[in-house]
């Protein structure tokens, strides 16, 4: 018979054989493979080196310099216009402002007659000039309707990225460092 009041003594185990004995083992290589791959990845993001430039980066820097230059010769034309704040009424504002955007209108059109015909710069500069012409369409209304409306107010159309239209016209000159092109401040 067996004595069931003395419990049995494990037998000794050696280091190589319990849970925490040390050497190699697949499932310690792969912890430390994913632990050296995860460090790897967040060093290589934090260099910098995944980085692409944005589609809307105008590559000929000669063209967005001359680009810029337009749109600080359409903002300085509007700084001839009477100011808002001076106006008395809503139908005088609607003058200066058709004035204004007669201006806007030129400049678009003459953007476009410089823009590049081919490649990525041309789809950008395709899309932007598209914008401005929405831009000025609200503008237009925006006069109108300071004709007929107490009140009224720019209503800006929506992109189709979901931003009002004068936004996406002011990330592309972030994007190419032109700050001139942003849309002119003179509506008030």
């Amino acid at each position: 018979m067996a004595d069931v009041r003395t419990p049995k003594k494990p037998s000794p185990t050696t280091e190589s054989e319990g849970p925490y004995r040390m050497g190699f083992t697949w499932g310690r290589a792969l912890a430390i493979g994913a632990v050296v791959a995860m460090v790897i990845f967040w060093v290589w993001i934090f260099s910098g080196a995944p980085k692409r430039t944005n589609p809307d980066y105008l590559e000929d820097r000669d063209y967005a310099a001359a680009l810029e230059d337009q749109c600080q010769g359409l903002r300085d034309q509007l700084d001839e216009l009477p100011n808002a704040a001076d106006m008395t009424t809503q139908a005088q504002r609607a003058d200066v402002l058709d004035d204004a955007n007669v201006l806007v209108g030129q400049f678009i059109d003459e953007v476009e007659a410089a823009a590049p015909t081919s490649g990525d710069a041309a789809v950008s500069m395709k899309g932007w000039i598209a914008d401005w012409r929405t831009y000025l369409g609200d503008r237009e209304d925006y006069a109108a309707r300071l004709r007929t409306q107490d009140n009224a107010q720019l209503l800006l159309s929506r992109s189709k990225f979901g931003d009002s239209v004068d936004k996406t016209i002011q990330v592309f000159t972030q994007v190419n460092d032109i700050p001139a092109c942003d849309t002119p401040g003179d509506v008030g």
